[in-house]
């Protein structure tokens, strides 16, 4: 028996040495083509911590790209199917924290992120210099899961502070002030997700939804409020795209998919 038992105590220090001492290096070679479209580059330290330089999303719909992220393991994610980390990362003008999991059927599961990001450095996101954004942002994901590598579950809210957008798209420059603007995303059935919109404290408040399909169909139903101190630019741009209610209120719905870019 005590051959046994010390034969089980080698064994486990053993796998605890890997764990902790065995170079990421290694394996992030293996990964790298296997988790196309993302990229990662200065891949450096142990299995158990470590850091990646940069992360690249290397989507033409959305590219993201990430610096500094950094990994501990979470032993306790092995109780939920998976094998996880907590993950801290740099991007945009700000940073954030998550826990990252990998469930045993390929599934991904992000859960508490949270994260902001100065607006202006999200502006390279866009398709072309069509605006300029100002204000802060900060965001909380309680959940995003991906199967197939497809979003299949998007659940948290977004809020910008300071909210202005400087846009290009109607004819002359103008900017819309629109103070506090909170967006919130919660998950329907079949990977649907219902997005509302609402901002108060500038010059235009907004006021409404957007319903996504799973297969990437969109429905976008909102109210916008100029205030009686709005721009004069800005009340007429509105008039251009469509006619205001009895109470000056302007309504826009518009449908498309985001993956064909309508």
């Amino acid at each position: 028996m005590r051959v046994v038992r010390l034969i089980l105590l080698g064994l486990l220090a053993y796998i605890v040495s890997v764990v902790f001492l065995f170079p990421v290096a290694p394996i992030a070679d293996y990964v790298k083509p296997r988790i196309k479209p993302v990229e990662l580059s200065n891949v450096s330290g142990k299995l158990f911590s470590g850091q990646v330089g940069d992360v690249k999303y290397a989507d033409d719909l959305l590219p993201l790209e990430f610096k500094n992220v950094t990994w501990k393991l979470a032993p306790a994610t092995l109780l939920k199917g998976g094998a996880g980390a907590n993950v801290t990362f740099e991007g945009y003008g700000g940073g954030g924290v998550a826990q990252v999991r990998g469930q045993i059927n390929g599934d991904i599961i992000v859960s508490d992120a949270d994260f902001n990001a100065n607006a202006k450095e999200l502006e390279v996101l866009l398709p072309g210099p069509v605006a300029d954004f100002a204000g802060k942002i900060t965001g909380r994901f309680s959940t995003v899961k991906l199967a197939n590598n497809l979003l299949q579950t998007l659940e948290g809210q977004l809020n910008w502070d300071d909210a202005i957008i400087v846009t290009r798209l109607y004819g002359p420059e103008f900017a819309a002030n629109l103070g506090k603007l909170n967006i919130n995303i919660e998950p329907q059935d079949n990977a649907a997700h219902m997005i509302t919109i609402k901002s108060a404290g500038g010059d235009l408040s907004l006021d409404g939804t957007v319903a996504m399909a799973g297969n990437g169909d969109y429905q976008t139903n909102l109210l916008l409020t100029p205030s009686a101190n709005a721009p004069r630019q800005l009340v007429q741009t509105l008039q251009r795209m469509t006619r205001p209610d009895g109470g000056g209120r302007f309504k826009i719905q518009h449908s498309g998919n985001v993956n064909q870019g309508t």
